[in-house]
């Protein structure tokens, strides 16, 4: 068993040993899910909460009530309104000249219109995107909604059903989905280098001719490639706590076993790139590519499951599922974010049986590598 283990040790040591000697190799590691951390970290919050001016030129008590209501309605991540002024002539201002996207006008006499049933409110857009008005007019809508409700009797009410007892926050979805990337691009990209560098710097001759199995060189290059990865999920996942607030939930065993299957899976499909491509350029370009391909459409398979009722969505949809790498992401949110275990076993072997697939895909390539060595390699 020693005997095994010694080389497999000793590919690991040879190559964190130049991960530590070039530098570079950490910041190509973390950089893209750094990247997606930051872009996230400034679109979640304000998707959360519109910044919106009042012109207040009724200044009744209807009109008060209304404030009050915009002021008080949220989601669990935060206030619908941060509302800027209620000043009439500091956000007419505002609004014309293009500091504010929306300006909502409470107009002279609204108290006493509101008293005989015909009151108005008046919304003005600066219309930059359709998503961005969507949310202000729906917003203002349940306001409006929400006085209505207060001064009178409701015709109709909502009785809403739910799956979990509290919807789960927007940053603690995309941090689960952030993390589950971190891991396999960290784990990718740091085995398919090392793989990779070893036609680059010309010693795939020696590796392959020592007296040791293929299996071994394949699991020595992935141990390399775990060992590199801990340090950057590690940072991922530090910054994703500190800077969202990211608070998982579930056990702890089976949230170690996701993270671990995800980087082994990673380990194994930068393996494969690593051999099949043999350039460290092309290896990293690809592997990169085929990453940020995972985060987008595997991530984001329960989004577009709701949304799958028709072409190009549905066709999609249908190609996530295909995607072992979707049923980590699943997995990683059930736990992360809710603790349901129900459909964890079968996600997890899917993920596990991939990871062995991708493995002896790698060790495939390598044995074809050995009989494909040329006289100058």
């Amino acid at each position: 068993m020693r005997a095994r283990l010694e080389p497999i040790v000793a590919i690991a040591v040879k190559d964190w040993t130049r991960f530590v000697r070039q530098p570079f190799l950490l910041i190509i590691s973390v950089v893209i899910p750094l990247v997606f951390i930051f872009f996230y970290s400034l679109i979640v919050p304000v998707s959360n909460t519109n910044p919106v001016m009042v012109a207040d030129e009724d200044q009744g008590p209807a009109a008060a009530q209304l404030l009050d209501v915009m002021r008080a309605i949220h989601s669990v991540e935060g206030p619908y309104y941060d509302i800027i002024t209620t000043d009439a002539a500091t956000a007419h201002a505002a609004f014309e000249s293009g500091r504010s996207l929306a300006t909502i006008i409470i107009p002279e006499g609204f108290s006493e219109a509101v008293a005989i049933g015909d009151a108005k409110v008046v919304l003005q857009l600066n219309n930059i995107n359709s998503d961005y008005s969507k949310n202000l007019r729906l917003r203002l809508d349940k306001a409006v909604g929400e006085l209505n409700a207060q001064l009178t009797s409701p015709v109709v009410q909502v009785e809403e059903t739910r799956w979990l007892a509290e919807d789960p926050t927007m940053l603690g979805y995309i941090s689960t989905s952030l993390l589950l990337f971190g891991c396999l691009y960290a784990a990718m990209v740091n085995t398919g280098l090392q793989v990779a560098s070893e036609w680059n710097d010309r010693t795939v001759k020696n590796l392959l001719l020592a007296p040791i199995g293929r299996g071994s060189l394949v699991a020595g290059k992935v141990l390399a490639g775990l060992g590199q990865s801990l340090l950057s999920v590690a940072l991922v996942l530090l910054v994703l706590v500190v800077g969202f607030g990211f608070a998982p939930t579930g056990s702890l065993l089976a949230m170690a076993a996701i993270v671990v299957l995800t980087l082994l899976m990673g380990a194994g499909i930068g393996a494969a790139f690593g051999v099949a491509s043999k350039k460290t350029l092309a290896a990293t370009s690809l592997l990169i590519a085929l990453a940020v391909l995972f985060f987008l459409v595997s991530g984001n398979e329960e989004s577009m499951r709701g949304l799958a009722w028709g072409q190009p969505m549905t066709g999609l949809w249908q190609f996530s599922r295909l995607l072992p790498t979707t049923y980590g992401f699943m997995s990683a949110r059930s736990i992360f974010l809710t603790g349901d275990t129900s459909d964890l076993a079968l996600n997890l072997g899917i993920v596990a049986v991939s990871t062995l697939a991708v493995l002896a895909l790698a060790t495939y390539l390598l044995r074809r590598a050995y009989s494909g060595l040329t006289g100058g390699q």
